[in-house]
């Protein structure tokens, strides 16, 4: 006998009906959605938004593992568990359409007995620590960076988004110049620190708020995989920012380290039109071409034509 399937279309009225049951089970009930991480609460017969998802969590940005990006992504159901105030809570979120807008709902309630094992500070101990090492596999702990390992897993299904969504699928490999150089002058703590600084620059404006993530493909190698309206605004975008960012760092003794940065863009229509289809392999390769002209053309360039 199969499972029955999980309900993802709603009217309101069938919306509020499922809502008024999980009441039952769980302590919050809420819609987020994917566009501003916004949520949302039925009260009397209407929608009502209130403050950005993670505030709940009492965080000032997004959370590490953000389960409605999941649920986004997969178009399914997901479950974590979050904690706040020493207080554990599980989350349970699916996708849902609420007469045609996209949302992640969200149940979360409260651990407060876990298999019978009692609330402990052994128990707390352990569910910490498998929050820390999922939050390693999603994020580089260096740079806050998502992992290759996110994009590896997730890649496909940002393909798929943009093509649901009509938009340009753009990526930038970034690369620091002579990072080796840093390393041996001034040694590693200096190169994280330059790490850090660069890679805070770009997070900054590209996130799954704004349909993109930056990813630390390894060493100091960085790839910004973005939607946009067309390569032409994304490349527009990408110099504009490169030519306003601090390109130094300083010293406790106040020795000033500067640094510059190599760039490689492409796009996937551009690949579409080689080979007949959307292929990641092949789209991360002309991007590492595009970077490598700029890194033989003397560095400290971008590049985003291969003429």
């Amino acid at each position: 006998m199969s499972a029955p399937s999980i309900k993802h279309i709603y009217t309101f009225p069938e919306l509020c009906k499922e809502v008024e049951m999980l009441r039952h089970t769980f302590h919050t009930i809420r819609l987020v959605s994917p566009e501003n991480c916004l949520t949302y609460y039925i009260k009397g017969n209407k929608l009502t938004a209130d403050a950005l998802c993670y505030k709940f969590w009492n965080r000032k940005s997004c959370c590490n593992y953000c389960i409605s990006r999941q649920v986004l992504d997969s178009q399914g159901q997901c479950t974590k568990l979050e904690s706040r105030n020493g207080h554990i809570f599980i989350v349970i979120a699916k996708y849902i359409s609420l007469e045609g807008k996209i949302f992640t709902m969200e149940m979360i309630t409260e651990l407060t007995d876990i298999s019978g094992l009692g609330y402990n500070e052994h128990v707390l101990v352990e569910i910490r620590r498998l929050q820390e090492e999922n939050s390693r596999l999603i994020r580089d702990p260096l740079t806050g960076c998502y992992s290759r390992h996110y994009m590896d897993t997730y890649f496909d299904n940002y393909i798929l988004e943009m093509e649901q969504q009509h938009q340009e699928l753009c990526i930038a490999l970034m690369d620091v110049d002579n990072f080796k150089h840093i390393n041996d002058k001034y040694g590693h703590d200096t190169g994280d620190d330059v790490l850090r600084s660069f890679s805070q620059f770009w997070l900054k404006y590209f996130d799954y708020q704004h349909h993109s993530f930056i990813t630390r493909y390894g060493g100091d190698e960085f790839i910004i995989i973005s939607m946009s309206e067309s390569y032409e605004q994304f490349c527009d975008r990408i110099i504009s920012l490169a030519s306003s960012m601090r390109k130094n760092i300083v010293l406790s003794d106040g020795h000033v380290v500067p640094f510059s940065f190599t760039i490689g863009c492409v796009c996937m229509s551009e690949v579409k039109k080689k080979l007949g289809h959307p292929h990641r392999d092949a789209l991360f390769k002309l991007a590492d071409k595009r970077m490598y002209l700029g890194k033989n053309a003397g560095r400290n360039r971008i590049v985003t034509s291969s003429e």
